[in-house]
């Protein structure tokens, strides 16, 4: 998405999800000039049900903004695990 990120990712407790999150954005941020917004939005997922529902929300989520045409056409994609499709 042109402004914002969706993606489905794990925390180790420590140093944990605030901290992961404030370093990746700060060093967005510094290396490639991101304007990022103060917080963020996370959901938790408990499921396999619930983890399938917001993969299919990621991948479908460039074709309802109108950005592209099909899915495979997003080109900003990267997965590093089958057990998300």
């Amino acid at each position: 998405m042109p402004d914002h990120v969706h993606a489905l990712l794990a925390f180790p407790r420590e140093p944990g999800m605030s901290v992961v999150i404030r370093n990746w954005k700060r060093g967005a941020a510094r290396l490639q000039g991101v304007r990022w917004q103060e917080n963020y939005f996370d959901h938790r997922i408990r499921t396999k049900a619930e983890a399938q529902e917001k993969w299919h929300y990621i991948r479908r989520n460039p074709v309802v903004k109108g950005l592209c045409a099909k899915e495979e056409n997003w080109p900003h994609w990267w997965a590093n695990s089958s057990e998300a499709r």
